[in-house]
C-alpha cells in the first residue's frame, strides 16, 4: 500500500502544476503550509480519537503485508478508508468557514483588509483544493482495498457466459454514435443561433485541460489496480456478455472509481484556476474570461461520468 500511496502523488502533483500554470497562477499561489499543516493534523487527530487510527495507518504497509490481510482486516481497512474519507471532508472544510467569517466580518473595518478580499477567497479555496487531492488519494486506495475484498469473497467456481448479443451491440454502438452527434449538434447549433458568438465546440476543446484530466484520472485508475478492469467493463457493454456478480462488482468497483476522481480531479483542475484569479484582480475585464475556462475540466468530467453511468447500467443489466 505504501507504494500506491506514493506513486499517487506522482501523478497529482504534475497534473496540479499543470493545472496552475495553464491558468496563470503560480506555484506559490497554491501553497499555503498553514492550511496544508493544518487539514492534516485535524485529520490526524479525528482519525484517531474515532479508533481507527490504527487501521487506517494500514495504507503505510509493505505490499508484502498487506496481502497478508484476511478478509476482516481488508473489510476493516476499507471502513477506516470510508471514515478517513468523511473526516478529510469535515476537516477541510472547517478551515475555509473560519477564513470566510473573519474575512466577512471585518470587509470595512480597514482598507487593508478589502484589498486582500481576493487573496482570503483564494486561500479559502485552498484548503478544498487539498481536500480534493487527498481525496483522490483516499479513492484510490479504497479502490484497490475493495476489489481485494471483491476477489478474496468470489466464488472461484464461477463461469462466465459468453453468449453473445449482437442485436443489442448494434443498438448500444448506433446510440452512443447518436449521444455523440447530438451532443456535437447542439453545441454547434446553440453557440450561432442562442448565443451569437460562435460555436461552442470551439470554447471548450481545450487540449491542455484534456492531457491535464488525463492525467490526474487514468495514472490513479492504473495505481489502484483496476485500470484493466474498467476497460474490460466498457467492453462488456458493447460484447453483450453475461458476467457473474463478482465480475460485476469488480467492474463497478472500477467505474465508481472513476466517475468519483473524475469529479475531484475537474474540481482539482479548476481550484487551480480560480486561486489564480482571486490572486489576481488588478484586471477585472479578464475575469468572466477566466472563469469560462476554469469550468471546462467540470464539462469534460460530466460528459464522462455520463457515459460512465451508462457502462454501470449496462454491467448491472448483464447480470440480470
Amino acid at each position: 500500500m505504501i507504494i500506491n500511496l506514493l506513486l499517487s502523488l506522482v501523478p497529482i502533483c504534475i497534473s496540479t502544476v499543470l493545472a496552475t500554470l495553464t491558468s496563470g497562477g503560480t506555484l506559490f499561489g497554491i501553497l499555503d503550509y498553514i492550511s496544508f499543516i493544518g487539514v492534516l493534523l485535524l485529520f490526524s487527530v479525528a482519525i484517531f480519537i474515532s479508533g481507527y487510527g490504527k487501521t487506517f495507518c494500514r495504507i503505510f504497509s509493505t505490499r508484502k503485508k498487506f496481502k497478508t490481510l484476511d478478509l476482516q482486516e481488508l473489510q476493516k481497512t476499507d471502513l477506516a478508508l470510508e471514515f478517513g474519507s468523511k473526516i478529510l471532508f469535515y476537516t477541510a472544510v472547517l478551515i475555509p468557514i473560519l477564513t470566510l467569517i473573519y474575512t466577512l466580518a471585518n470587509y470595512y473595518k480597514t482598507p487593508e483588509t478589502l484589498q486582500h478580499m481576493g487573496p482570503n477567497c483564494a486561500v479559502l479555496i485552498l484548503s478544498i483544493l487539498y481536500l480534493s487531492l487527498f481525496e483522490m488519494i483516499i479513492v484510490t486506495l479504497k479502490a484497490k482495498v475493495r476489489k481485494s475484498v471483491i476477489l478474496y469473497m468470489a466464488d472461484e467456481t464461477e463461469k462466465t457466459a459468453s453468449t453473445a448479443q449482437k442485436s443489442s451491440n448494434i443498438k448500444m454502438i448506433l446510440g452512443v454514435i447518436l449521444f455523440l452527434a447530438v451532443c456535437i449538434l447542439y453545441g454547434w447549433i446553440s453557440g450561432i443561433y442562442a448565443w451569437g458568438k460562435g460555436p461552442l465546440v470551439s470554447l471548450i476543446f481545450d487540449i491542455p485541460f484534456m492531457v491535464i484530466m488525463i492525467i490526474y484520472v487514468l495514472p490513479l485508475v492504473a495505481i489502484s489496480e483496476n485500470f484493466g478492469l474498467l476497460f474490460r467493463s466498457i467492453k462488456t457493454i458493447f460484447t453483450g456478455q453475461k458476467i457473474t456478480v463478482s465480475q460485476k462488482n469488480l467492474y463497478l468497483n472500477a467505474v465508481k472509481t472513476t466517475v468519483t476522481l473524475n469529479w475531484y480531479g475537474a474540481f482539482s483542475g479548476a481550484a487551480c484556476g480560480w486561486i489564480g484569479m482571486l490572486n489576481n484582480l488588478e484586471d477585472a475585464s479578464a475575469l468572466p474570461a477566466n472563469l469560462a475556462v476554469s469550468l471546462i475540466p467540470f464539462f469534460y468530467a460530466t460528459c464522462l461520468n455520463l457515459f460512465l453511468l451508462l457502462v454501470e447500467i449496462r454491467i448491472t443489466k448483464a447480470v440480470e
